[in-house]
């Protein structure tokens, strides 16, 4: 509490994530990230899931290279939201970091949201389910899927479910 004011730095757990992760207790330390994260996106703690996400990404790339695809995913999420909530400082660590991880080209020249969007689609997911998901209106969300559909020349959801699944966008 500062003054009369409150102010939130997020979940707890991201800075227990740091401290194990310092303490070289990596298991413990994604515990949790994993937790912060899920907490931060219940909140709608954008700004600390950003954090959370470029954290948990550190940690993993000092795990070693076997970690570097999970790190990378984690380090593209930390700078969407960073780009899109405009946290330059976060963003140039987060480049800084990812040079370190993995870099994987976009079919069809889809943004990194698109990619992201699109991967919500091939889970079923409704425009409304996307923008509550990605805290982005709903009428964004369609937005975002009508320049999918006409980048990828897919005719409808089902399709582009079906290009997102043959382009290896959307794990297993």
């Amino acid at each position: 509490m500062i003054g009369h004011l409150v102010a939130c730095h997020g979940a707890a757990d991201r800075y227990l994530g740091m401290l194990a992760a310092t303490l070289g207790e990596s298991e413990r330390a994604e515990e949790h990230f994993e937790r912060a994260m899920e907490l931060n996106r219940r909140m709608g703690a954008v700004t600390w899931l950003a954090h959370t996400a470029y954290e948990y990404a550190r940690m993993l790339l000092a795990r070693g290279p076997g970690e570097r695809d999970r790190a990378g995913a984690l380090l593209g999420e930390a700078a969407a939201l960073a780009e899109r909530i405009g946290m330059p400082a976060l963003l140039g660590r987060v480049r800084a970091l990812g040079s370190a991880a993995p870099t994987k080209r976009r079919p069809d020249e889809l943004s990194a949201r698109e990619v992201e969007i699109l991967c919500l689609v091939a889970r079923g997911m409704s425009n409304r389910e996307i923008g509550s998901t990605l805290f982005i209106s709903e009428h964004t969300a369609a937005n975002h899927i009508r320049s999918i559909l006409r980048k990828t020349r897919c005719a409808n959801r089902t399709e582009a479910a079906s290009y997102a699944h043959r382009h290896g966008l959307v794990g297993a």
